[in-house]
C-alpha cells in the first residue's frame, strides 16, 4: 500500500476517534431528543449511571480509536497492532451507541448512528484484511 494512502486512512481513523473524544463526553448533554433512557438496558440504570457508562464507553473508544489511527499511521515502527486495537475501539464504539440509543428511529442521526456505521466498516476491514497495512520488505 502507497504511504500516503497509509496515512490518509490513519488521518480518517484518527478522525474518528477525535470525535468520539470530543463529543462522546458531551453527547448525554448534547441530544436534546434524548430520551434519558436506554433501549438496550431499559431500566437497569438510572439517568445518572448511564450517562456515566455512556461517556466511558465513548471515551474508551476513542482512545483505542486513536491508537489504532497511530499504528496505522506508523506501520513500519508497530506491524500488526492497528488490528486488534480496531476491534477493540469499533466494537467499544457499536456498544457505545448501542447502549446510548433510546430507540427513537427519528433521531438515529442525533443519537450516533453515523458513528457506528464508520465503526461498523473499521470493524469489517479488520476482520476481513487482516493484511491491509502489512510492511512490506524488498
Amino acid at each position: 500500500m502507497a504511504s500516503w494512502l497509509r496515512i490518509l486512512i490513519a488521518f480518517i481513523v484518527g478522525c474518528h476517534a477525535f470525535i468520539y473524544l470530543r463529543i462522546g463526553p458531551a453527547l448525554p448533554s448534547m441530544v436534546k431528543e434524548w430520551s434519558g433512557s436506554s433501549r438496550l438496558l431499559g431500566e437497569a440504570l438510572t439517568h445518572e449511571q448511564l450517562k456515566v457508562l455512556v461517556v466511558a464507553l465513548h471515551v474508551a473508544a476513542g482512545i483505542a480509536t486513536l491508537a489504532c489511527a497511530f499504528a496505522i499511521g506508523f506501520a513500519p515502527a508497530v506491524p500488526g497492532w492497528w488490528r486488534p486495537l480496531a476491534i477493540v475501539g469499533a466494537a467499544i464504539g457499536m456498544v457505545a451507541f448501542a447502549v446510548f440509543w433510546d430507540g427513537q428511529v427519528q433521531f438515529l442521526a442525533q443519537e450516533g448512528v453515523i458513528g457506528a456505521v464508520v465503526s461498523l466498516i473499521l470493524l469489517v476491514s479488520a476482520i476481513a484484511v487482516p493484511q491491509a497495512f502489512a510492511v512490506v520488505r524488498p
